[in-house]
């Protein structure tokens, strides 16, 4: 009896202590300094990325290799090596533009307006989605909304509204570990409020002095038993990009 009373006193004890900490964890929390620590996880002003995009429609599988250069928030070139119908095809930003060439008509073509919606190569990625590549905590002022667990680890919800009306998700959620610094999981909405977006970053690696994902899952929730996985198998920050990467002169065989 003695003993199952000291069981009761710890847990208890343990209980108390779990509720302060988290407590304190809520208002030591700066939701915008969070995500600046999250901005330097991800964000370098320049990087390559070799990796594999695994499209899944619902009734088939298939995966498209390609290369990527990027340059700040406002350049990017790609360039896509597999499977044969898509080898050879061709993807740049340059600003707020996108360009992109298919080898099968030799031409290049300005993808604006409403085109920028529409699904990447069939994948749960809109050619917009491509444009996204800028520091979060300045294009959003973030709040924190609530803590919630994913996987077992308490994650920091926050609240992300746009700085810009021009920008592509005007909200956002973002799942933060506070300790780690890394998202877990984000959810980006319409302006009407509707979700349109949901993506899991997994496979967390070092990398120099930060962690980056390794496989980012995107899942366009306007469709049904639809998934892309984006698996980096090669990421490299701060490398030299020749200039003529950013060049319309690149889209060509």
């Amino acid at each position: 009896m003695i003993f199952k009373n000291c069981l009761n006193i710890f847990a208890a004890y343990l209980i108390v202590c779990f509720a302060s900490v988290t407590s304190g964890m809520a208002e030591e929390i700066n939701p915008q300094r969070l995500l600046e620590q999250l901005d330097d996880n991800l964000w370098a002003n320049k990087k390559f990325i070799s990796g594999r995009l695994i499209i899944d429609n619902g009734r088939k599988i298939r995966t498209l290799t390609q290369d990527s250069w990027m340059e700040g928030a406002t350049r990017s070139y790609s360039h896509y090596k597999s499977p044969a119908r898509e080898k050879g095809t061709k993807m740049l930003k340059i600003g707020g533009k996108l360009w992109m060439y298919t080898p099968r008509t030799d031409r290049k073509i300005l993808i604006a307006g409403h085109l920028l919606r529409q699904s990447m190569m069939g994948s749960d990625l809109s050619y917009e989605d491509m444009m996204e590549d800028h520091k979060l905590s300045q294009a959003y002022v973030a709040t924190l909304e609530r803590f919630e667990e994913i996987e077992g680890v308490r994650c920091a919800v926050l609240h992300l509204q746009a700085h810009d009306k021009k920008t592509t998700y005007q909200t956002r959620k973002a799942w933060i570990n506070p300790i780690s610094k890394i998202v877990l999981k984000e959810e980006r909405f319409a302006k009407s409020g509707k979700i349109l977006k949901r993506i899991l970053y997994k496979d967390y690696k070092k990398i120099d002095d930060r962690l980056f994902p390794h496989t980012m899952v995107f899942k366009d929730m306007l469709k049904e038993n639809t998934q892309t996985t984006y698996k980096f198998d090669v990421i490299d920050f701060d490398v030299e990009i020749p200039a003529r990467y950013f060049s319309q002169s690149i889209l060509k065989r």
